[in-house]
């Protein structure tokens, strides 16, 4: 079976836009931000931010969409996207960031690129080089 790299199309959990929340968040579905979060999200789906959410200080997820605004550091095994409204202020690691026009972004980042398994088998299953000498 082929793991889908495409974002998910739908949202289990719904943070409401006057919902403020304290402390540690952790699900196996998506998840949806209006309101704000003062906490780590650990979340194997996809999050994505509102324009009125506001989230601080981590948030690891598959895919993260900010169209509101988070400040900490952001994780995903996928790609982090900030819409022209949303603005991400810390550190992102991800396998790709897309920054819309408008969209902010203050920070740093690193963009880790996927090895395929073929090729890991191929460097794994080779031999070491031999030195010649002159």
């Amino acid at each position: 079976m082929k793991k889908s790299t495409k974002m998910e199309k739908t949202i289990d959990t719904i943070i409401g836009e006057e919902t403020i929340i304290e402390g540690k968040i952790k699900l196996p579905t998506s998840l949806r931000v209006d309101g704000k979060v003062y906490g780590e999200i650990d979340c194997t789906g996809d999050v994505y931010i509102g324009k009125s959410g506001f989230v601080e200080p981590a948030l690891k997820a598959k895919n993260v969409i900010i169209a509101g605004e988070v400040k900490g550091d952001v994780h995903t095994t996928e790609k982090i996207h900030i819409q022209p409204s949303g603005a991400l202020s810390g550190s992102a690691k991800s396998n790709g960031i897309i920054v819309d026009e408008g969209g902010i972004f203050n920070g740093t980042s690193v963009v880790e690129q996927k090895q395929q398994k073929s090729t890991l088998k191929k460097k794994q299953n080779m031999p070491e080089p031999t030195k010649v000498e002159q």
